[in-house]
């Protein structure tokens, strides 16, 4: 795992120079974790092999796969039962841009591609001539230098600059750090004292996690509200079919869109309501018929409850349901296994 993903709870960008791609956890189990991906391939999942493991019932043991290449990395669907989501989208494979946003079962990332040109030390070497790194930046590096704003607003960046034999540019670089360190020292206090109400302020980076733990569509954004108003309709039409599982789906995708749906709340609570109450009766009804030796009947039971929940092989009933198939089979004399409750794909495309 260490070979391929650095993990960490800093929020601030990294000082090391070079690139460096970073996915912020922002909700599910891990949020608040920062993972740099720092090796050639690496595997998120629920398994205790995953390079970012998330214990999560939606999340499949391998779930999903980040490679490098190209400068970038791509993200793949391994297979998994709920697939993953980037940009509002479903993805089986997608290179990943800066910025996205990845959805895999109830955790949202954002991904970012962090360059850095000049470490913090090199800024504090500008102010100290005299030191190894100043020396170093006389040599004729270009630089550039990161000036941090005042707390809660962006930082911006000078363009880079060639300071090699060119005094004139080396005073420009040291007028801008002075205007920021001036900026810094003393821009915050413009406000009076009053204005401030105690235990508001925020720390450095907690409005990340304030504002965009969840994917939140703005009133103005009229893409978002249709694929908000798609979901809902999909779900409610998978509802009134019975098919309650691929419900629960759509309205857990609505809700991530927009928390406060109440027809997607509403909706995804009945879905699970139904279906609990539709395994509850397929396994009292196949219990019944297996002791009246009625086992034909109690097959078909037993397989609508695996059928119901066979994207979820970890659930108790459906575990208790895959049991008392075996029993039926031993009562037959039958192989371990000859009874099918799904139908087995074929692996010849031809077929």
């Amino acid at each position: 795992m260490a070979a391929n993903v650095r993990i960490t709870t800093e929020l601030k960008n990294p000082s090391e120079m070079g690139m460096h791609f970073r996915l912020l956890c922002m909700t599910g189990p891990n949020k608040g974790k920062v993972y740099y991906l720092i090796g050639k391939r690496a595997v998120i999942g629920r398994g205790e092999t995953a390079d970012i493991q998330i214990v999560d019932t939606k999340i499949s043991r391998e779930h999903a796969e980040l490679s490098f290449a190209d400068k970038a990395y791509t993200i793949t669907d391994l297979g998994a039962s709920n697939g993953i989501i980037v940009s509002d989208s479903k993805v089986k494979q997608k290179k990943l841009s800066d910025g996205e946003k990845i959805v895999i079962g109830q955790t949202v990332f954002k991904y970012n591609v962090i360059e850095v040109t000049q470490s913090n030390e090199m800024v504090i070497a500008e102010a100290n001539p005299d030191s190894a790194m100043a020396k170093d930046i006389k040599k004729g590096l270009k630089v550039k230098v990161p000036v941090k704003a005042s707390k809660g607003e962006e930082e911006f960046k000078v363009e880079k600059v060639d300071v090699k034999g060119n005094n004139r540019t080396r005073n420009i670089v040291f007028g801008i750090i002075a205007v920021a360190m001036v900026f810094i020292m003393f821009g915050s206090d413009d406000k009076p004292a009053a204005s401030k109400t105690p235990g508001t302020e925020r720390k450095p980076g907690e409005e990340i996690f304030s504002e965009t733990m969840t994917v939140k569509p703005s009133k103005d954004d009229s893409e978002v509200k249709k694929k908000l108003d798609a979901l809902v309709q999909s779900g409610r039409r998978e509802f009134s079919e019975g098919n309650y599982f691929r419900a629960m789906e759509d309205f857990r995708l609505a809700l991530l869109l927009s928390p406060n749906n109440g027809q997607a709340s509403f909706y995804q609570s009945k879905a699970k309501q139904r279906l609990d109450e539709e395994i509850t009766a397929n396994f009292e009804k196949g219990a019944q018929e297996q002791d009246a030796k009625k086992f034909q009947a109690a097959i078909v039971s037993f397989c609508s409850v695996a059928q119901l929940i066979k994207e979820y092989p970890d659930d108790e009933r459906y575990k208790n349901a895959m049991v008392k198939l075996s029993a039926i089979e031993s009562a037959l004399g039958m192989e371990k296994g000859e009874i099918k409750c799904f139908e087995e794909k074929s692996t010849n495309p031809g077929n």
